[in-house]
């Protein structure tokens, strides 16, 4: 599992992405070039420098930040070394069209705003034909390595590279060569109308098996199926070799892009068949075809058993090949380029697991003597590996923007508590009590009825029988004295955190309120304050002592008018 966290910048907002070396998950690479090879001598080709130019194109998509798979193929229109046949025969000096298809895995180095540089390697086909679907042919599979650099003007890039192949068979080639072309990458929210790519994101860290519902950008799908696949009447090469229908094999691998809804995905498979003109002399027993398409596919996401699937239609590229052999006849070839169609459906039957069913037709319309247009039915199963999730940034005030994850993303300390509010006089609400006016009646009154605590259980808020009598002791003074205001101070004892007792003190105080006004006394009479612990009365550390602390006092704010008045009963 890799746990590495990226932050990268997304496409621009433009048609055309930027060209930095690291690129966002998902973001497809569209590329041509011009390119030069030096064909190693056992091909015996003309490999004068003239002679060795070709052209091309590729296709790629970023799974990660600074990985990317890429597909290219190129041509070049060579020609045999003098008075010599190439390796594939054909005639004295003659034309050779010489192709390969490449597919392989790249890193990208970031450099800053320097041009960027990038390896990769991967595998290589190459074919060698004489000019006609008739010629003869030879191809061979080998390994691909390639070194180059980016540099980008704006929305494409300026890609140069050089590569080198190496082909096994036959005592091993070493071919090697050039390319020089340019680079876009295409926002496809932005080119289909679905909006351009968002804001620069940070990337949660990347792991290749977790839980996912459903494809996200760079997501990798790997698969393998099994066909039967439907050949043309001229599937080969016309009175010569004609592939019989049957089954074959193959994989693919693909990428959802920067929109998961595209996937730029690659197949290739083998079908061994006879041939269906084995019986005329001369000719070869077996047919052996096999194929690779690019395709770009656009996937429709619908529910089924609590998963979602999708249905698949996509359209593209295809190089199919005839290799004939058997009987009189060895290891003669042909191929020819078109374009391929596919309409399937992918069904989620486990986390990132889900069976394929596809429909392939693959046309060429240059092949000769007339088009070739095969029909395969496919099945297989596929596994979706990788993806990328923005990362969930951390909700903390002057944090957000770090990632959750990040061991800086902590809750800040919590502010210190308000200081209590200053005294007022109990004798005038207008001014403080450290006021020099603030002093009591000169007449003397016994306000003990009016200012005697009430006290609590622990823990508890709730009026005691005894704390009712001393309430309802109040209730005539009150009346007698509608003017007077009165503060409710609650009290708790030295036990819980200094909060909890505040809000303990706060329902001590709005308790005893309640009782009063339940019996007649209007609530605005009342101001309610909270000392928690703050104000012990005792300061031992038992029992006894809290039950002093566990209470309610009753201070005379004003008195409304110019004496206390004292009820009749007194």
């Amino acid at each position: 599992m890799l746990r590495r966290s990226w932050t990268v910048c997304a496409m621009t907002a433009l048609l055309l992405g930027g060209s930095a070396a690291a690129q966002s998950p998902g973001t497809l690479l569209v590329g041509g070039f011009v390119q030069w090879t030096h064909f190693d001598s056992k091909w015996n080709l003309d490999t004068g420098f003239g002679n060795s130019f070709g052209y091309g194109g590729r296709l790629g998509a970023f799974i990660a930040p600074n990985w990317n798979l890429e597909a290219e193929g190129a041509y070049t229109p060579a020609n045999a070394a003098s008075a010599t046949r190439f390796l594939g025969a054909g005639a004295l000096g003659g034309d050779v069209k010489a192709s390969q298809f490449t597919a392989r895995l790249m890193y990208n180095f970031p450099l800053g705003n320097l041009p960027s540089f990038h390896v990769g390697a991967g595998g290589v086909l190459k074919n060698f034909r004489g000019p006609d679907d008739t010629s003869p042919g030879t191809y061979q599979f080998g390994a691909n390595g390639l070194a180059g650099l980016n540099l980008g003007f704006g929305g494409f890039a300026l890609r140069v590279d050089g590569f080198v192949d190496y082909l096994p068979s036959n005592d091993g080639k070493f071919d090697f060569g050039a390319q020089a072309g340019l680079q876009l990458s295409p926002d496809l929210r932005n080119l289909f109308g679905g909006g351009a790519t968002s804001n620069p994101v940070m990337w949660a860290p990347y792991v290749w098996w977790d839980q996912a519902d459903a494809p996200l950008p760079g997501m990798v799908e790997l698969g393998g199926f099994v066909q039967w696949t439907f050949f043309d009447d001229n599937a080969g090469r016309d009175n010569f070799g004609i592939a019989e229908d049957g089954l074959g094999y193959g994989g693919r691998v693909g990428v959802f892009l920067s929109d998961p809804r595209w996937e730029l995905e690659g197949d290739g498979y083998y079908a061994p068949e006879s041939n269906e003109l084995a019986a005329l002399p001369g000719r070869p027993s077996d047919v052996n075809a096999h194929a690779f398409a690019m395709r770009l596919n656009y996937n429709f996401p619908f529910g089924l058993m609590g998963r979602q699937s999708q249905f698949i239609l996509g359209a593209g590229g295809t190089r199919t090949s005839y290799k004939f052999d058997g009987g009189p006849v060895t290891d003669d070839y042909t191929y020819n380029f078109g374009v391929s169609g596919l309409a399937g459906v992918r069904l989620a039957v486990a986390n990132r697991t889900a069976l394929r069913f596809d429909g392939v037709i693959d046309y060429m319309p240059n092949h000769t003597a007339s088009a070739n247009m095969n029909i395969h039915l496919r099945g297989g199963l596929s596994f979706l590996l990788g993806g990328a999730r923005p990362e969930v940034m951390c909700t903390y005030a002057g944090l957000e923007s770090i990632p959750a994850s990040s061991p800086n993303c902590v809750a800040p300390p919590p502010p210190p508590p308000p200081p209590p509010p200053p005294a007022v006089c109990q004798y005038n609400s207008n001014i403080l009590a450290t006021d020099p006016a603030c002093v009591a009646p000169t007449q003397f009154t016994d306000t003990t009825k009016i200012t005697g605590p009430i006290y609590f259980d622990f823990d508890k808020s709730t009026i005691r029988p005894d704390a009712a009598a001393t309430l309802d002791a109040k209730i005539p003074w009150l009346q007698a004295n509608p003017g007077m205001r009165i503060r409710i101070e609650g009290n708790a004892d030295e036990r819980g955190s200094d909060e909890y007792n505040l809000a303990l003190g706060q329902r001590r105080a709005a308790s005893a309120k309640r009782y009063l006004v339940d019996h007649g006394i209007a609530a605005d009479r009342f101001d309610l304050v909270s000392y928690g612990e703050e104000r012990p009365v005792c300061t031992e550390h038992n029992e006894a002592c809290w039950q002093q602390n566990r209470r309610d006092d009753f201070r005379i704010v004003t008195i409304g008018s110019d004496k206390i008045v004292i009820p009749p009963q007194e």
